[in-house]
Parts: structure tokens; sequence; C-alpha cells
């Protein structure tokens, strides 16, 4: 069996112990041997074996290059926003060497005993930049409002951090608390990323409350250069109630509120109805997106012979009142091959040293890891669930093993969910001391989310044509989306608060966006563009995952912040800032002991 039909094809299987880190080498150590072949004949190399020495080729030096790529992406796009050299490098150089500091902390974290995947340390890359980008523009640009009011650098400071302080660390709380919630998961892909990506938003979170503000101060109106005129000291400056782009989209949406949210929402559920297209797929030759060589040998097996030989699934039988007999084994192999999709099943021959347990290898028709396959192995279970007495089987390896990854990462989602949700709601009723704010603002998140799902699914499936997706998608865009989304409503509120106590909720809204607009447009594009660099990459999972973050980014930023919540305030009113908004606007004022002084806010893009 192990000879194709017209003897062209051949394939044997190599046992080596089960160990991750040597699998690579191992790979190495073969094709070194083998050498691809001479005299006609080619010799390839799939399976574990193949599959880890092809990822190290791609992975390898991956997160420098990555690294790399997404500092000179960030640089550009500062630089585009800013045209001041100081200010534009000033993030790049804060980021990076908080990456550096939440390196050496996860690096410690996993010398006291954690695991720590690749696939946490290179998303943490774009995580930081992106998420420490956004803190880096919100100061910067308070701090550029406050030079033009104030004279004194290091005062204008001062009140800039006094402003926007408590709004980073909100975000930052959310963000890495949102993040901490995967550990809870059952699954290792994503428990190992909640500590590592809440480690990363701390550090970026801290350095941007502390380490970034002394460059800019110590920098002062110089740090502009060349456009120093746009901060120049100018107390008679006129107010944010001159009609930037913002302010006039504002206008906009709440002369109609109620057909803005409408259009806006139909829109999105719209984009969620392409969740009924979704469909789960592991399936091995959709791995890379260039041509590699466990791919190419795995598609010549599955020619001649059925896909499940890669990976065939394991029945391991085991006798409790002696050693297992041939008997036993030919049994179980008999009614493992009356399960439909079941190309073969036979005894392999291993047994244990007391002889009471042996194993018996079971190869499916089909690419072992399609969803298909997977939904062969409840009927595996079932079919050896009573062999006799005192006879016990479990299924496990190839598509079993798949098969319970995939139950574990459904479960996770469900379980994750309404725990984020949960913390950001507690977080965002703390800043906005309100407890309608927070639901809203969840509210328009979440139908975000789903709407980017369904668009994503529709994209990937029919434009780039995988046939469906790692479960484990949905869960990481459901964590990035809703933390990285409420940021900027975070970043909104938290001004139309501060507005609010002033002018009250509307105006305070109009000012909001016209304070906020270019800050949280240049914030969003850059965590998007920082995003868009996992597609680059030649992996389905990362171009998957960046193109989902990045879309979803990109409507939070132009539809759900700057349409979407305002229209919903505006049909609230001031019951928004609920309890505290039983004694209105005024009562705000009282609240803070401040008085209605009219302060400027950003009204225009620069």
């Amino acid at each position: 069996g192990l000879v194709s039909a017209d003897g062209d094809l051949a394939y044997t299987v190599l046992t080596v112990p089960t160990d991750f880190e040597n699998q690579a080498d191992w790979g190495k150590n073969v094709r070194d041997t083998t050498g691809g072949g001479a005299n006609g004949v080619r010799i390839l190399l799939t399976g574990d074996l193949g599959f880890s020495v092809d990822s190290e080729e791609i992975f390898s030096e991956l997160d420098a290059k990555l690294l790399g790529a997404t500092m000179l992406l960030v640089l550009f796009l500062l630089g585009a926003i800013y045209r001041a050299v100081l200010v534009a490098l000033t993030p790049i150089f804060v980021v990076a060497l908080a990456y550096f500091v939440a390196t050496a902390l996860i690096y410690a974290y996993a010398k006291a005993g954690a695991t720590v995947s690749s696939n946490g340390t290179t998303i943490l890359i774009v995580l930081m930049f992106g998420v420490g980008t956004d803190y880096c523009l919100l100061l910067v640009s308070r701090y550029r409002e406050e030079l033009r009011r104030i004279e004194d650098k290091h005062e204008a400071m001062q009140r800039a951090l006094r402003r926007t302080g408590p709004t980073i660390l909100a975000s930052g709380l959310t963000v890495s608390l949102a993040m901490l919630t995967l550990a809870l998961a059952d699954a290792r892909l994503t428990s190992t990323l909640g500590p590592v990506a809440a480690i990363g938003v701390a550090c970026v979170m801290v350095a941007g409350l502390t380490l970034l503000p002394a460059l800019l101060t110590s920098f002062g109106r110089v740090g502009f250069w060349p456009r120093r005129s746009g901060v120049q000291y100018d107390p008679n400056h006129p107010e944010a109630a001159r009609q930037g782009i913002w302010r006039r989209v504002g206008d906009r949406v709440l002369q109609r509120p109620a057909a803005a949210l409408a259009v806006t929402g139909i829109a999105f559920v719209a984009g969620a109805l392409g969740l009924l297209a979704y469909k789960v797929d592991y399936s091995t030759t959709t791995f890379f997106k260039k041509s590699v060589e466990s791919v190419e040998a795995f598609e010549l097996l599955e020619r001649e012979f059925p896909a499940g030989v890669l990976y065939p699934s394991t029945v391991l039988v085991e006798r409790d009142d002696g050693p297992v007999t041939s008997g036993d084994l030919a049994g179980g192999a008999q009614q493992v091959r009356n399960v439909d999709g079941v190309a073969s099943a036979s005894a392999t021959g291993n047994t244990s040293r007391d002889g009471r347990m042996a194993t018996i290898d079971v190869v499916v028709e089909g690419d072992p890891f399609t969803k298909e396959a997977l939904g062969i192995v409840p009927d595996l279970r079932e079919s050896v669930s009573d062999l006799g007495p005192g006879l016990t089987a479990l299924v496990g390896g190839g598509s079993a093993t798949q098969y319970d990854f995939d139950n574990a990462i459904e479960s996770d989602l469900r379980l994750i969910a309404p725990i984020a949700l949960l913390v950001i709601a507690i977080i965002l009723a703390l800043l906005l001391r309100s407890l309608i704010a927070p639901l809203v603002l969840i509210a328009s998140v979440i139908v975000s989310f789903l709407c980017t799902l369904g668009i994503s699914v529709l994209f990937i499936r029919y434009v780039v044509g995988d046939a469906g997706f790692d479960a484990s998608i949905p869960t990481f865009a459901f964590i990035f989306l809703v933390a990285l989304g409420i940021d900027y409503t975070i970043f909104l509120m938290g001004r139309v608060r501060e507005e609010a106590r002033k002018h009250g909720t509307r105006e305070g809204m109009l000012r909001a966006l016209s304070a906020t607009g270019p800050v949280i447009t240049s914030a969003g594009i850059i965590l998007a563009g920082t995003f868009s660099v996992l597609m680059t990459l030649p992996v389905t999972y990362t171009f998957d995952l960046g193109f989902m973050v990045a879309l979803g980014i990109l409507l939070d930023t132009f539809i759900v912040r700057t349409i979407m919540v305002p229209a919903a305030v505006e049909l609230i009113g001031d019951r928004i800032w609920w309890p505290s908004s039983a004694r209105g606007a005024a009562g705000l004022r009282e609240e803070t002991g401040e008085h209605a002084v009219a302060e400027p806010a950003e009204a225009e893009a620069r």
C-alpha cells in the first residue's frame, strides 16, 4: 500500500518522538541526508517534520523583519501627519523602547515556567506599535493645543497630561485586561497570547504616560520644527466653534441622528449577513501562501493515496485485565472501518511495555484537517466506545486532535467574550461615571465586529478563494477589535464628557468631534496600517487576522466614531450620563468645581 498503482510514486513513514523543539532540526537532517534525490528520482519531505522545516524557514527572523516594516510604516504615516521631524520620531522611540522592555519581561515570564508561543510574539509587534502610537497621537495633539494657550511648556504639558492621562490610562487598562481574559481559554494557542499581549500594552501605556511627556516637554515648541507656527503662544486663538471638517460632519449627523443611526445600522447588519458563509477549515494545502516542499509533497500524495495518510488518527486500545490481544485490535479496526469516510484501519504493532496498550492507525479518505474530516471523529469515537469487557479505546492524533482543538476554540469564545465585555463596561463606567454610555459604546463595537467578520468571510472565501478559516480567528479578531475599537470611543467620549461640563452634551459632542477628529483618524489609519503588515506574511492565518482587524479598525474610525456614536448620544441626550446626568449639564460643572470657561479644541486636521 506504499506504492501508487502506476508505480510512479511511493512513500515511507518516519516515526520520531513528540518534540516540537527539535522537529525542524530533524526535518533539516532528513532533507540533508536524502539530498532531494538523484537519477530522475525526487525525494520530498512532508508531514510534521516537513511542515516544521518549512515553517521555520518562513518564520526565521520574521519578528525582526516585521518590526522593521512596522516601524517604517508608522514613521512614514507620522511624518505625513505632523511634518515635523522630532515629533514624528518621538513616538517611534517611545514605543520601540517599550517593546524592548516588554520582550525582556516576557522572556522572564517564560523563564519562570510559562508558555509563550511564537504567534504571540509576532502579533505583539504590530499590537504595541499600533496602540502605542495611538496614545502618542492623543497626547501630542493635546499638548499642541495647550502650547497655543499657555506660554510655559512645562505648564502646557502638565495641563495636557491632566486632561489626556485618565483617557490613556483607561484605554491601556481596557486593552490590557481584555487581552488578559484570553488566559482563561482552554486552547493553548489562545491562552498563551493573553499575558504576552497584556504585558506589551501595559508597557506601552506606562511609556506613554512617563517617557513621552518627558521627551515632548524637553523639546517644547522646537520639537514641532519646521511647523512651529502651529504651536506659537496665542491665548486669543479662536475657539473650537469654527467649522473644521469634523465639526461639519458632526453637524450633519446631529441634524438627523435617527436617519444616520438607521442607515449605518442597516449597513452593518447587511455586512454581518456574510457570517452565513462562515466555514471552518484547517486544510494542509492552504496554510502557506507560497509554494513549499511539504505542501507539494502532500498534494502528490493526495492524488494517488487517501489524503489521510499524512496525519493518521490513532486509536489507543487498553485492556485492564491483561495484555491486549490481536483479536482485540482486529475487532477495533473492523469497527473503525465501518465508519463512513475511513479509508483504512490497521494495527501498528506498537504496544506498551506491559502489553496492556496497543495502537491502531486510522486513515481518512480526504484531507484530515477539513471540516468534513473533523466531522468523522465523533463517529470514530462512537464506533470504539464498546469493544467488549475490560477494553477501553481512546481516539487521538490527526483529525481527532484538530477536532478537540476546534471545540475548545469555540467554547473559548463563548467564555471570553462576555468576560471581556464586562471588564470593558466596568472601566468605561468608571471613566465616564455613567451606566448608560458604556452600554451604548459596547453595543456599537459589537455591531461593528459582526459586520467586520461578515465582510471578511465574504472577501476571504469568494475573493481570495480560501475554503474557510482557522476557528481561532474569530476569537482573536473579537478581542482585538472590541478592545482596540473601544479605544477610539474612549478618546471621543472622554473629551465629550469634558466639553459637556461646560457646554452641554450636544455642543460637547460637536466640540469633541472637532478636537479628536484628526487624532482618531490618524490613529485609526496607523493602527489599521500596522495590522495590515500581517497581510504581507506568506501565511494564511496572519493574512486573515490582519485583514479583519485592519477592516474593523477603519469601520470604527470612520463610521462608528464619526456617525453611530454621535447619533446615538444625540438621541439619548443628557440621559447618556445617567446617573450623573440627573443634575444636567450644570450639575456636571458643579461636580468638578469648574466654571463654564470655553477652551479651544483642535478644529481641523493638520
